[in-house]
């Protein structure tokens, strides 16, 4: 595909292509670095787009227009799938899809075929993009979880190799007239990225699923966004934990020296180190700070601290470090079972997130802990 075609998840996937194959023998940089910044360029393009789109929205608002009176022209100018997912007669149609009833939705995109979104194959075989009042919130869940909104994020479609280096040889002065250096000893390791689901479900009454629209995306919302968030950050902490690329650091307590202990291990390239730990840990540790004839101005270095109650001990590392691959997107999908329990008039819903996570940076995290 034409970069000049891309949308923002087609962008993101071919940089991560790209940053795959910078570890590949024999890459030709030149390629990449040029390819890459033609993507970069497609990027500010697209958010160029979308701030024009908001300003159209805002101005259908300021001037209390609806889908029924616009002219046939300004529909096609102003109706495009980005603005109708912003109606609330397409926020009707989500809830409703959501529930199992996908005729409102595909008559929406039928009627409105002409304009985009897919018409009635879509509605009927495709995925159906969200609304843009739910993939605000969800950004909104996830940029609040500080774990969350520092890692990196691509969007790969099936399995997703990544390559590190776990050794190489240092560079050396070669001085005129002496022998060639040697050729450096260079190990690749890679990481496969398999994807699985991360599911919660519910159970709700026939009056819930009987909500409409804003009222029953609200509902949902509340119950599945933050727990999936939260789900997906123990995860991920767990994951860097379990990772053999984390050093173990053993210490006789926590005290002022932890951090310092787990920062002395870190690799070069761990440039933006945070601290990861329980609320009890960091009361021990700072702590110290009120002892009678202790002088400790920051016993975490400077770090900022963020906050997991899973942790064990300290990790202190860099989270630019941890990749997290989500194969159809970060919004989730929901299934609904309005049979199961049926005779105690409940409704199974089930929310899930396709993705995979993995510390990819050797010394990228430690973990510090006690004896």
């Amino acid at each position: 595909m034409n970069i000049e075609n891309m949308d923002f998840e087609q962008v993101e996937q071919r940089s991560a292509e790209l940053e795959a194959k910078l570890s590949e023998d024999n890459a030709d940089f030149d390629a990449i670095e040029t390819e890459i910044k033609a993507l970069e360029e497609r990027k500010a393009v697209l958010n160029r787009e979308v701030e024009e789109r908001k300003a159209m929205v805002q101005d259908v608002l300021t001037n209390a227009k609806t889908i029924e009176t616009f002219t046939k022209e300004e529909v096609h100018k102003k109706m495009e799938l980005r603005e109708l997912r912003n109606t609330p007669e397409y926020i009707d149609a989500f809830a409703e899809y959501i529930k199992g009833n996908k005729k409102e939705m595909r008559t929406l995109l039928t009627e409105n075929a002409v304009i985009g979104g897919g018409g009635e194959e879509e509605a009927t075989t495709g995925d159906i993009a969200v609304p843009s009042i739910v993939e605000d919130r969800i950004w909104t869940d996830w940029m609040n979880t500080p774990l969350l909104a520092r890692i990196r994020k691509v969007y790969v479609k099936g399995n997703y190799r990544v390559g590190y280096e776990a050794s190489a040889s240092g560079a050396v002065i070669h001085k005129e007239g002496t022998d060639a250096p040697k050729e450096e000893e260079l190990s690749i390791q890679y990481i496969d990225f398999i994807s699985e689901y991360l599911k919660k479900w519910i159970k709700v009454s026939d009056t819930v699923l009987a909500l409409r629209g804003q009222a029953f995306l609200d509902y949902i919302f509340d119950e599945f966004g933050h727990q999936i968030a939260l789900a997906l950050e123990n995860y991920i902490v767990a994951e860097i934990i379990a990772s053999n690329l984390t050093p173990k650091v053993t210490v006789s307590a926590m005290d002022s020296k932890t951090v310092l202990a787990g920062i002395a291990r870190l690799s070069d390239e761990a440039i933006n180190p945070v601290a990861i730990m329980s609320k009890s840990t960091y009361a021990t540790i700072a702590g110290e700070r009120t002892t009678a004839g202790a002088r400790i101005e920051n016993p975490f270095e400077g770090l900022e601290v963020l906050f997991n109650n899973t942790v064990t001990g300290v990790l202190v590392g860099d989270l630019d470090g941890v990749v997290a691959n989500f194969p159809d997107g970060m919004d989730f999908k929901f299934v609904v079972d309005e049979y199961s329990l049926a005779e105690y008039d409940l409704v199974k819903i089930i929310g899930k997130l396709l993705f995979s996570a993995h510390l990819v940076r050797p010394n990228g995290f430690v973990q510090v802990k006690t004896e």
